[in-house]
């Protein structure tokens, strides 16, 4: 009995198949088509495999066909045909986008983006302001306010009563010695004072902040024989 080996059909099938079998037919590599055809070698190789859904459109991957046809010296109309077979509803599955249609999605791309870096250096602003409002409130001066003695009075007595009310988690000092401040920030304090002309100075500040300074002047005179404070004026 004889045997008989067939050899089985091994022709390629598929467009891919007969273009990389045309370029190998011709011992062409694939950089060599790239350089000939001015086509990225992924596109190349996506072509070669069937992988249309690579490629940038049908449009494109028409003309990619056509030029590797037409640098192999092949018939371009026969392998657009086999394209067509294999991929007749790519036109529905992937849109094709005209070059004015990428124009226009190239506007809009623009505009996003000035719309987003508008909104950015919207809150950058915000941000900022806030920030520098929160500098402000921080660094500012305490408010004091002084409820006794009043400016440019006269008494008798050789001690005065100094009392206010200051800002919250303020420190006040009064002729550079710190008194007490109370849970509801007032304050009270008595200073001895010397025959003529006192200037007390009641100072406030939290941390960080700039000091807030009020002077009030006291002239001390026993031989006025006033016991309470009183107007100069």
């Amino acid at each position: 009995m004889v045997f008989v080996r067939r050899q089985l059909d091994q022709s390629p099938q598929t467009l891919g198949e007969k273009l990389r079998a045309l370029r190998r037919g011709q011992a062409v590599s694939l950089e060599m088509m790239e350089k000939d055809t001015q086509i990225r070698r992924s596109y190349l190789q996506a072509l070669e495999k069937g992988e249309y859904e690579k490629l940038p459109a049908p449009l494109y991957a028409r003309n990619f066909i056509r030029s590797y046809a037409r640098v192999l010296g092949a018939d371009e109309d026969y392998f657009l045909e086999l394209y067509e077979e294999e991929c007749g509803l790519c036109d529905l599955i992937v849109p094709m986008q005209t070059p004015r249609q990428k124009m226009a999605k190239g506007r809009l791309r623009i505009w996003n983006s000035f719309i987003k870096f508008g909104l950015l250096s919207l809150i950058l602003v915000f941000a900022f302001g806030y920030l520098g409002w929160q500098v402000k409130s921080i660094v500012a001066p305490p408010e004091i306010v002084i409820v006794s003695p009043v400016n440019e009075s006269l008494t008798g007595d050789a001690t005065i009563t100094i009392e206010g009310f200051v800002d919250k988690d303020a420190t006040v000092y009064v002729n550079g010695k710190q008194v007490v401040v109370n849970a509801d920030s007032t304050f009270k304090t008595q200073i001895d004072l010397k025959k003529g002309l006192n200037e007390i100075m009641i100072e406030a500040e939290r941390r960080y902040s700039r000091r807030a300074i009020i002077q009030r002047n006291v002239v001390f005179s026993p031989e006025s024989g006033i016991s309470r404070v009183s107007f100069l004026h």
